[in-house]
């Protein structure tokens, strides 16, 4: 019974000026328990900004048409880190699999 996360790159979004530097990244998460995983999945999409101040005369620049999943993921790997996602999902996942009691419950009338 363990959850596993999958990060891949759904969309990048480039500099309008027809230097197809890419200016943001969406990541989408989905999060999956194998005890019964068509029920416990769960996914999300989260957009990164990325630094374009350098525009393709950045060092390390690579060219749209070049870059791979792996490369856009190293841009903003410390912000994936930091990112909630992961935890927000697995707690979603725990909440499905032992729904919280609720504080109030409706009850039949003694008459």
């Amino acid at each position: 019974m363990a959850i596993t996360h999958t990060e891949t790159v759904s969309n990048l979004t480039v500099l309008n000026d027809g230097s197809d530097v890419v200016s943001e990244v969406t990541i989408k998460t989905v999060s999956t328990d194998d005890s019964d995983p068509a029920n416990l999945t769960t996914q999300s999409e989260e957009t990164y900004s990325v630094d374009t101040s350098g525009g393709s005369s950045a060092a390390g620049f690579v060219p749209f048409g070049s870059l791979s999943e792996t490369v856009v993921k190293s841009w903003i790997a410390d912000e994936i880190s930091k990112s909630n996602t992961k935890t927000n999902q697995e707690a979603w996942i725990e909440s499905v699999k032992n729904p919280p009691t609720p504080a109030e419950v409706g009850k039949d009338l003694p008459w």
